[in-house]
């Protein structure tokens, strides 16, 4: 037995005792003689639960009621293999039963060479006469123990097996790795990818089907909601011609604060405009917190008392309730049925002075496992899926002065180097790259994948190559990936935001269901038919980057995770006040959503 199957068997052991189920040794056995015994064990254990007959012993009889035709197929070549070892004993027991009297006269004197000080030789003669003649089942190859008594070869094999095991442990020697997500093919969608699907004119028409498009998918969302059924369209209110009770959605347009801090807010629909006042009271306190967060083209739910206006006037909503699209509460997150890992990165700027290559060459040590640390070797193990949202390389002209902070001047050279660092990457591990505000594309959102004349080395390397924003899915996990243009505005838009707590903006982001909700900020937004950065669907996993700083949250039930950066801090960074973190690993284990972060800058 090597040290290698001697781990896989306990993993499998732990697994069976954590799920309740005992299993036979030949069961056991035949898992690992299978290819992927880990995948097949969870295989069967799933397969299982649906046989009303299986109690909690697992056996030989029980997988031959398994409808799966690998199982089937390993199955009956170990049938063939038992009616070969059948044969075997049959012969072993014919061989046996043929054993001369001096064969067992030898054993006998085998067995009492050990105390022959101690026994006269009456007491031998007696022995041999009492003792019973025995036929053994099985030929078992037979030693001597330090007491000179007869035991079973295999039990020292494995004792000393075990021994050897326990003593590389105790002086922290390094175990050979053995990856648990080598066992799973890679199992993924692209639900959302901007690329090839984003032309443009550019002119005042592609600007309104943007702006409507935002508008009719987001209403949808909103709608949704119990209180808003009743809502009305902006021209339907203004042809009251007395005080009602009314409620609308429409975008904000307008904000401001009048003398008396009231709040003022012109919304808009696709019918026409109305003028909102919500009022600065004791009783308006929740409305006011919704409304200190909110910033122009934003859609914005009020229900209040409608007063016509005099003379020709448009009228005025005095608000008593206002909301935002949000998300729901309670919803139970999608989870992955396979004990596997996806780790998220972003912003490594490979071609800067600055990119922190001895990070990355502890990081590439992790996944393969290269470390003494028990408990970060088995995060490793899980590791299936790696997500590098925005940012791979340093780009060319990206900012003022770029090329005093470059050592690849080079866009193709920045990308060959690239490529080198993430073939170090173990085989089994499948990489998504999505495009950021330094790669070679469209700066304007949503973006491109990277071309196929600067990234074919990546290609050739089978990593997939998306857009941004992009949506993929994981052994049933939802990651929205976006790089997170739009964080620096919000956080100078928002009172109470910062660049140091990216996942407070990113629950804006969701409360608002927007990536960028602010058109003509400093976030670059191209006028397409389609609004690719609304966000339709809820997912499990909220990745962005931009920022440089690693942070971590959960708002309800969605993992927030902004994954730092891999660059130390430039000119640039500084003028905004950004002090990065790099070498900080987020990963996110998908069978249970937990959150795990490795820092790099802890570990030789």
């Amino acid at each position: 037995m090597t040290s290698d199957i001697f781990q896989k068997k306990q993993i499998i052991l732990k697994r069976l005792v954590s799920t309740g189920i005992n299993i036979s040794p030949s069961v056991l056995d035949f898992l690992l003689t299978t290819d992927k015994p880990l995948y097949n064990l969870d295989l069967i254990i799933k397969e299982i639960s649906f046989i009303p007959t299986f109690k909690s012993h697992l056996t030989i009889d029980t997988l031959t009621k398994i409808p799966n035709e690998n199982i089937q197929k390993s199955l009956k070549n170990i049938k063939i293999q038992e009616k070969n070892d059948d044969q075997k004993i049959k012969n072993n027991l014919i061989s046996s039963s043929k054993k001369t009297l001096s064969e067992e006269k030898e054993n006998s004197i085998l067995i009492n060479t050990s105390n022959s000080t101690k026994l006269n030789d009456k007491k031998e003669l007696k022995i041999k006469q009492n003792k019973k003649k025995e036929i053994p089942f099985i030929d078992v190859p037979k030693t001597l123990d330090k007491n000179h008594k007869i035991v079973n070869k295999e039990i020292i094999i494995n004792q000393e097996i075990e021994k050897k095991i326990n003593r590389m442990e105790s002086s922290k020697l390094k175990l050979k790795f053995n990856s648990l997500a080598k066992d799973y093919d890679p199992e993924f969608k692209i639900k959302k990818d901007p690329s090839g699907k984003i032309f443009t004119s550019g002119d005042y028409d592609d600007f309104y089907s943007l702006t409507r498009d935002k508008f009719q998918r987001l209403s949808k969302l909103i709608l949704k909601r119990p209180e808003t059924q009743s809502s009305q369209e902006i021209k339907n209110i203004h042809r009251f011609n007395e005080s009602s009770e009314i409620s609308t959605i429409g975008f904000v347009t307008n904000i401001r604060i009048t003398k008396k801090g009231n709040y003022f807010i012109t919304l808009e629909d696709l019918t026409g405009t109305i003028n909102v006042i919500v009022k600065k009271d004791i009783d308006n306190r929740e409305n006011m917190k919704i409304i200190e967060r909110t910033i122009n083209d934003q859609m914005l739910f009020v229900k209040g008392i409608f007063n016509p206006g005099e003379n020709g006037s448009n009228g005025i909503i005095f608000a008593n309730a206002v909301s935002k699209i949000d998300i729901p509460m309670g919803i139970e997150p999608q989870k992955s049925p396979d004990p596997l890992s996806i780790v998220l990165l972003s912003d490594i700027h490979i071609g800067s002075r600055e990119f922190e290559e001895k990070l990355w060459k502890k990081f590439i040590s992790f996944l393969r496992g290269d470390i003494k640390n028990d408990k970060i070797r088995k995060q490793a193990e899980k590791i299936k899926y790696i997500v590098i949202n925005g940012d791979l390389v340093d780009g060319i002209g990206v900012y003022p002065n770029q090329e005093k902070d470059l050592v690849i001047a080079d866009i193709y050279n920045q990308y060959s180097k690239a490529a080198k660092l993430l073939s170090q990457i173990p085989e089994y591990i499948k990489i998504f790259y999505s495009s950021g505000n330094h790669e070679p594309v469209r700066n304007a959102l949503p973006r491109p994948a990277v071309p196929k004349k600067y990234s074919q080395e990546l290609l050739d390397m089978d990593i997939e190559l998306l857009g941004n924003p992009c949506y993929i899915q994981t052994h049933k996990v939802d990651t929205l990936i976006y790089h997170g243009d739009s964080l620096i505005d919000l956080n100078f838009l928002i009172p109470g935001l910062d660049n140091t707590r990216s996942v407070d903006t990113m629950k804006e982001l969701l409360i608002c269901r927007h990536l960028a909700p602010s058109f003509g900020s400093k976030t670059q937004i191209a006028p397409i038919s389609k609004d690719w950065l609304v966000i339709d669907d809820i997912p499990q996993i909220f990745h962005t980057g931009h920022i440089h700083i690693n942070d971590y949250g959960t708002y309800r039930g969605v993992k927030l995770i902004n994954s730092g950066c891999f660059q130390s801090q430039t000119d640039f960074m500084k003028s905004f006040g950004i002090e990065p973190t790099p070498g900080i690993i987020p990963i996110i284990e998908l069978d249970s959503l937990n959150y795990f972060e490795l820092d790099l800058k802890a570990f030789n």
